[in-house]
């Protein structure tokens, strides 16, 4: 059994949210005040804590708002075994053997004291005969600002008690305390114990005698596990280097060595048929390979937990977590992520009862909730699916967190959009100049590696539960045309001896932004998407206007190629300079270095030479600011 969905009414920010959740490891991925924290709460409000000590309650400021309640939380829990299809049978949906619980608030705005909460089951929400079921659906809770130090510290030797309890038998701890036990008593006879219980049998004497003597004595404490856990401390260092305290070890690894004993909790939770581990930002204090290595471990935990329940409850763990980290998104594929985005709709009209009364609707009468997209929603093919994911895998981008993007083919024109739109395209005049190079940073510019940018259009534009993934998405690609053949005069750019020529390339396509915008009509994001070419391809389309931007490019060019006089004085005499190196750059594929050139130019605008941008990347960065 696993929570397969979540749907919320009137809660904080998800004002009528539902949210699919895969059986492992979901991510729950967004912009900050985009509703992930509430989705977490509300898991934690549906199901008890495996320690059974709640710590958090539905209050009437939990309400959306501008609404009047109630607030719903309904779980949906799937893959019940057929065991437990008879345990939840109260819960249970006999068409599609699915189990529902509920927990539906009504709040009482003039006494806060006479809300109530509901605790119901089954699709029709009726009384819950079997409450004792549902407390076999538990979670723990991880805060994002967790100290984990603090936690791991033995001041009270519960948590380093419960984890030897966990791991160890039952006689291997009786042994343990029957040892401790012997070893104390035989300390009590030490001189140290024995001289002070005398010294101060002495003192005692003088003073109770003269009434009613006093008998003292001196000996340890009964013993029991936890009291001897509060003794313990956890150290920690590198293999080679000697132990430290746990207080002088990085706050990442004290991290990890806490999720480590928590997941031995989890593990050992014999009496839950399924248990929510439910973690916020686990990327907090840990670099990028640790990252990796903590998510790798956390959808292992979930597969192994899994065991047969005819003997017992199933004890699954399923995780679910929220993360700012494109580090932990891209290592767990699309169909995994849940992106939660907040949605701008009309104020509705607020009833005379409203528990918004005493709140000034917005003059504007816009309101903003949450809004989720699953992305094994999205409408892709599996190949382009697998697609995304390695380059997601391989790039690390952050295509699932930003809200504008830019996507390109490769990373010359990653590298040169940025002192393009700052020295060229913007107004460095202008008082809002700061803050334009502020916006422009907010962009996302992704390079995509190649100019199938079909997958990725449709990731970022479908349309699920009325939004998409992105406000604004710009493409940026090469004309590539075919070019009719002609003898190259030019000899003196140094092809390595013995190096051939190679063919004129093919155009890569007949009209590829044609093919683009067909994709975002299809969708109906013709107002978001915008598709400009270069004529040719992005190293030629900058020589354009050839009178401005030529002699910088010539010094950026003849880096890597000094002896190129005779060919830049042949571009300098062209009527279509950039037809003339369009076609050099088709007939030599080694012919210049696009990366290296595309560094070379950036370096020289920032340093204040004098460029023109050409005007289709002067209309994408536009754009893209729009």
């Amino acid at each position: 059994m696993y929570l397969a969905g979540l749907r919320l009414t009137s809660f904080r920010s998800c004002r009528g949210v539902e949210i699919k959740l895969q059986p492992g490891l979901t991510l729950l991925v967004g912009d900050n005040n985009s509703g992930k924290s509430n989705v977490i709460d509300a898991m934690r409000l549906l199901t008890t804590p495996l320690s059974g000590r709640r710590v958090r309650y539905l209050e009437v400021d939990d309400v959306s708002t501008g609404a009047a309640g109630p607030i719903e939380i309904v779980g949906e829990f799937d893959g019940l075994t057929r065991f437990q299809q008879g345990q939840y049978i109260g819960a249970l949906d006999i068409a599609t053997n699915k189990a529902y619980y509920m927990t539906r608030f009504r709040p009482d705005v003039d006494v806060p004291r006479r809300s109530k909460v509901e605790n119901l089951v089954g699709r029709a929400a009726g009384a819950d005969a079997e409450p004792e079921k549902r407390d076999q659906i538990r979670h723990v809770y991880l805060a994002p600002l967790r100290d984990a130090k603090r936690e791991l510290d033995s001041a009270t030797g519960n948590r380093m008690a419960l984890i030897i309890k966990y791991l160890t038998s039952e006689a291997d701890r009786t042994d343990f305390l029957d040892q401790a036990i012997d070893g104390l008593r035989k300390l009590e006879d030490h001189d140290v114990i024995t001289g002070t219980q005398k010294r101060l049998q002495e003192h005692v004497s003088d003073l109770t005698d003269p009434v009613r003597g006093q008998l003292i004595g001196l000996s340890f404490r009964d013993v029991r596990l936890q009291r001897l856990a509060r003794g313990l401390r956890l150290k920690m260092a590198e293999h080679g280097v000697d132990l430290a305290d746990i207080e002088d070890s990085g706050l990442g690894y004290a991290n990890l060595l806490y999720m480590a004993s928590v997941i031995i909790e989890l593990r050992n939770a014999q009496d839950a048929e399924l248990t929510l581990f439910l973690v916020e930002e686990p990327e907090a204090h840990l670099h990028p390979q640790l990252q990796a290595v903590l998510l790798d471990y956390l959808q292992e935990q979930a597969v192994k937990s899994l065991r047969d329940d005819t003997d017992g409850p199933a004890g699954r763990i399923q995780v679910v977590a929220t993360t700012h980290s494109p580090n932990l998104a891209s290592a767990v594929g699309i169909r995994s992520i849940v992106v939660l985005r907040t949605q701008e709709t009309p104020t509705p009209e607020i009833p005379g009862e409203s528990l918004a009364t005493e709140v000034k609707v917005a003059p504007t009468g816009i309101q903003r909730g949450t809004a989720a997209i699953a992305l094994c929603d999205i409408e892709l093919t599996d190949e382009e699916r697998r697609k995304v994911d390695q380059y997601l895998d391989v790039s690390r981008a952050e295509l699932l967190f930003t809200r504008r993007a830019v996507l390109v083919e490769g990373v010359s024109e990653a590298v040169i959009l940025p002192p393009l739109a700052r020295h060229c395209v913007l107004d460095k005049t202008a008082p809002s100049y700061g803050a334009k190079c502020r916006e422009f940073r907010a962009v996302s510019i992704i390079s995509i590696g190649s100019v199938d940018f079909g997958p990725y259009l449709k990731l970022l534009l479908q349309q699920v539960n009325g939004v998409r993934l992105v406000d604004r998405l710009v493409v940026i690609t090469d004309g590539d045309p075919d070019v009719a053949d002609e003898v190259d005069q030019d000899d003196d750019l140094n092809l390595k001896a013995g190096e051939p020529k190679t063919e004129a390339e093919p155009a890569a396509t007949l009209n590829r932004k044609d093919r683009l915008e067909e994709i975002g009509t299809q969708l109906g994001a013709d107002s978001i998407l915008a598709v400009f070419a270069a004529e040719f391809t992005l190293e030629a389309d900058l020589m354009n206007p050839f009178t401005v931007n030529g002699p910088l490019l010539e010094t950026a060019f003849k880096r890597q190629k000094p002896r190129s006089d005779k060919f830049w004085s042949t571009l300098t005499m062209s009527t279509n300079p950039a037809e003339v190196f369009y076609r050099k750059l088709r007939t030599s594929k080694r012919y210049i270095g696009k990366g290296e050139f595309a560094h070379d130019v950036a370096e020289l605008i920032q340093s204040g030479g004098t460029f023109e941008c050409p005007a289709y990347l002067t209309q994408a960065i536009q754009a893209a600011m729009r």
